[in-house]
């Protein structure tokens, strides 16, 4: 019996704005035992249960709550969020990430300018249905490049095309060279998936690319850990998507050299060594 080699990416783990979030929820509940997050701080168990034993409460709605600090997340929240907790006397921990407040400041941008903005991005992803909010609710969602095709377009508009900060870039650019195409200088293109995401996405392609196993680790509802399954398993198909070292199926690793490990942005680095230990101490035959 051999040991297996873990190849370990170097992405693994919180990316900056879960790692942002996640540290300033933590400092305010040394402080208080009145937090109220909207909704899941990031998607993934492991991150909702350590906040939890911190006390923070996870509320679906602001009518929950009458006092205290109320938490939005890094997926960021809805215009009129803002307004009505600041009507509310609440105070507000704004943890939305940086990129994709930036998507949201351009949805609102050209939304003032009477642009017709396109998102390119998961309908009911929280992050999509806020940018959708900051367009004042003129967007047109896609998820594909064949929803693209439906649109009916007029080229004496012009069209301002954006993307949730998870999604494929592979994707994206297939929508994008389309949309040039038809539009030629009435399309105003941002690619605002997050370099992090990216830098994900390119590892776990090579990786995929070294053959034997490869983990990916995340929530199941977290979509840039799906992005990342949907990545691998292009290329290899002995790819497996697990929450935790309670998904790991030892068959999975039979006849195995190695395995490549990949964690989504909201997973944590206790998470990740938990699955690399339980996969080292399987007893299984390494290779023929």
């Amino acid at each position: 019996m051999n040991k297996i080699k873990i190849i370990k990416g170097k992405y693994g783990g919180f990316c900056f704005g879960v790692e942002r979030a996640y540290k300033m929820v933590i400092s305010e509940a040394e402080r208080s035992d009145k937090i109220h997050i909207m909704g899941a701080l990031a998607h993934n168990k492991g991150v909702t249960d350590s906040l939890a034993k911190r006390g923070a409460k996870e509320i679906e709605s602001l009518d929950q709550i009458k006092e205290g600090i109320v938490v939005f997340t890094a997926h960021g929240a809805e215009p009129e969020l803002y307004s009505r907790a600041q009507k509310m006397g609440l105070k507000i921990v704004d943890t939305t990430c940086p990129k994709v407040m930036r998507v949201q400041k351009l949805a609102q941008k050209h939304a003032l300018l009477k642009d017709q903005i396109i998102i390119f991005g998961d309908k009911n992803h929280k992050e999509v249905k806020n940018i959708y909010a900051w367009s004042n609710k003129t967007a047109i969602i896609i998820t594909n490049l064949i929803e693209a095709k439906k649109i009916k377009l007029d080229c004496d508009k012009k069209y301002c095309l954006l993307s949730q900060t998870t999604q494929d870039l592979k994707k994206f650019e297939e929508i994008e060279k389309y949309f040039k195409e038809k539009l030629n200088k009435s399309l105003i293109s941002y690619k605002t998936i997050c370099p992090s995401t990216l830098g994900r996405q390119i590892e776990a392609a090579e990786l995929a690319r070294n053959g034997g196993v490869v983990i990916v680790i995340g929530g199941k509802i977290s979509a840039n850990s799906r992005r990342l399954y949907e990545v691998a398993k292009r290329i290899n198909q002995k790819t497996y998507f697990i929450e935790d070292k309670e998904g790991l199926v030892p068959k999975w690793f039979n006849k195995t050299k190695t395995v490549s490990i990949i964690a989504g942005a909201s997973t944590l680095n206790d998470t990740i060594e938990e699955v690399i230990s339980s996969i080292q101490s399987l007893d299984v035959k390494a290779s023929d």
